[in-house]
């Protein structure tokens, strides 16, 4: 999972699309790539979970320290292309809360665009 430097639009946007389940086989590395994206020098942030259909625990505390840190820094992350698995694991730990979570990735996209800033 990289960062696709052809997903970073105008509009100060940078796209992770994680293409895979996280487990504990592969949250170190999924850690590492949220990391990478928040080091981004873009402000709005998506993370695509497309082809997503399982996180583990830890991967929703990687998620919402993400999304946490990103505030603090003056950025925004949100989570987009969410599958209903995800969708009822986002619910059940209340995510909305305080993050934005869109179906389709292109919805993130408008959302963003449609920021002043």
């Amino acid at each position: 999972m990289e960062l696709d430097p052809g997903n970073s639009v105008g509009d100060n946007i940078q796209l992770l699309n994680w293409d895979k389940d996280v487990t504990l086989k592969n949250v170190d590395e999924f850690r590492m790539a949220i990391w990478k994206l928040l080091e981004s020098d873009q402000r709005k942030l998506i993370l695509e979970l497309t082809d997503v259909a399982y996180l583990n625990s830890a991967a929703l505390g990687v998620i919402a320290d993400a999304v946490l840190t990103a505030g603090r820094s003056d950025k925004e992350l949100v989570m987009a292309g969410i599958q209903s698995t995800v969708e009822e694991i986002f619910q059940i730990v209340h995510f909305s809360t305080f993050m934005k979570i869109f179906i389709e990735v292109n919805e993130a996209y408008t959302y963003f665009q449609s920021l002043k800033k």
